[in-house]
């Protein structure tokens, strides 16, 4: 059973937004590289779009007060796209040819669409006459001039770039990029690609912890391996929050003989909190040295990538000023076979999400579930979040079900 020195997961979410307020800083970034960031203030549309009424088809533009069905009128001028035809006028009883796109002259209150249409020579003959405003894409269809069109603390999707670059805004104001510090401990630890020795381990947490994090476009650095010896532990800590907003370690947060960031954190810095009763990752020592935000991970891969999921992007979206995340998207699903746990924490089982037979969604708990067994991660494609108290969920029952967030 979780103790009354554990956090609930929402309980710490709440102590680290009330802890670390969003940047200060702001900077205009171009709009090729600022995928990811966060709106500093909210962007306003400098044009409509489109700026001037258009044709949505290829066809003819006419007046309908003037003809009716099987009607044949001369055409007397050809709009294409990219024209200007601010001084082109259509008089009543006229066509013009249109392109998509192409603006929509004067006196035209209708575009017929070629296929309802037959030409001879310079006449048309309009075979379904059309409603007023047919087939026109008025000024602002999308966007007025002074539209809201994206507001401060939106994380920036490709579909914002593209809404930026039709008004024709090159830069965007967004805030300033977090700088954080991904550091590693424990004698096992040794680089990937390096051969192993006896009892030695390949450091995967940095990997993961920074693959994470990148769709948050925070500026990276890795600060490699530190052993287990207090002295070097603590001057690399010091040192490193000097020069980062945020310092995220793994390893060395548990009660062991050479777990030493706790008590290293509570001399040098202070702790706000250090278990959160979540599986995988109790262990999470989070705190502050100065003025560096400090993350403590468990050594246990799953646990590292599910405390850096469910804690360490969430501070990071704050901080940044996001104001609407999509990392707690949740839905429920018809659960494949049972459950039997032992209550006490909120639990992220890894999963399998499909789509059964009749339509609905369907998830199975994958076999293996030790915080040591990464390889099942990469098989899931969802967790099972599965309450605190709760010791058994028979088969066919309807579950809460995270779907694992693509990258950006």
């Amino acid at each position: 059973m979780t103790t009354s020195t554990w956090l609930s997961l929402d309980e710490a979410l709440a102590r680290i937004k009330a802890k670390f307020p969003t940047v200060k800083q702001t900077t205009l970034c171009h709009i090729d590289t600022c995928l990811g960031r966060i709106t500093a203030q909210d962007i306003v549309a400098p044009v409509s779009v489109p700026p001037r009424a258009v044709s949505a088809m290829d066809g003819y533009a006419i007046n309908t007060s003037v003809g009716k069905q099987n009607s044949c009128l001369p055409v007397v001028t050809t709009i294409f796209a990219g024209m200007d035809a601010t001084d082109v006028t259509l008089e009543p009883g006229h066509a013009a040819r249109i392109m998509t796109g192409a603006p929509v002259p004067m006196g035209a209150d209708a575009v017929v669409m070629q296929e309802n249409t037959t030409q001879r020579e310079n006449t048309v003959c309009i075979t379904q006459w059309p409603d007023r405003g047919e087939n026109i894409r008025p000024q602002g269809n999308d966007i007025f001039q002074g539209d809201i069109i994206v507001e401060k603390g939106t994380r920036l999707q490709a579909s914002h770039l593209m809404l930026l670059a039709s008004v024709g805004m090159r830069e965007c104001p967004v805030t300033a990029a977090l700088k954080v510090a991904v550091l590693a401990t424990g004698d096992e630890l040794i680089t990937p690609g390096t051969p192993l020795e006896a009892g030695q381990i390949y450091n995967a947490n940095s990997v993961g912890v920074k693959a994470l994090l990148h769709p948050y476009q925070a500026d990276i650095t890795d600060l490699g391996i530190c052993v287990d010896d207090p002295a070097k532990l603590r001057d690399t800590l010091l040192t490193a929050s000097k020069q980062f907003d945020i310092l995220i370690s793994s390893g060395g947060v548990s009660v062991g003989d050479a777990d030493y960031v706790k008590d290293i954190l509570d001399e040098i810095g202070e702790v706000d909190f250090w278990k959160v009763a979540i599986k995988p990752g109790k262990p999470f020592a989070f705190g502050q040295i100065g003025k560096c935000v400090f993350c403590g991970l468990p050594g246990n891969p799953v646990s590292a990538y599910v405390t850096t999921e469910k804690l360490v992007t969430p501070l990071i979206a704050m901080m940044q000023g996001e104001q609407r995340s999509l990392n707690d998207l949740t839905g429920l699903a018809v659960l494949g076979s049972s459950i039997r746990r032992r209550p006490g924490r909120q639990e992220f089982l890894r999963a399998r999400l499909e789509i059964n037979q009749d339509g609905g969604w369907h998830v199975t708990p994958l076999a293996k579930q030790s915080s040591g067994v990464m390889s099942t991660v990469t098989q899931a494609n969802a967790y099972i979040v599965v309450p605190a108290e709760t010791a058994f969920i028979e088969s066919g029952t309807q579950v809460q079900v995270s779907p694992f967030r693509s990258v950006n």
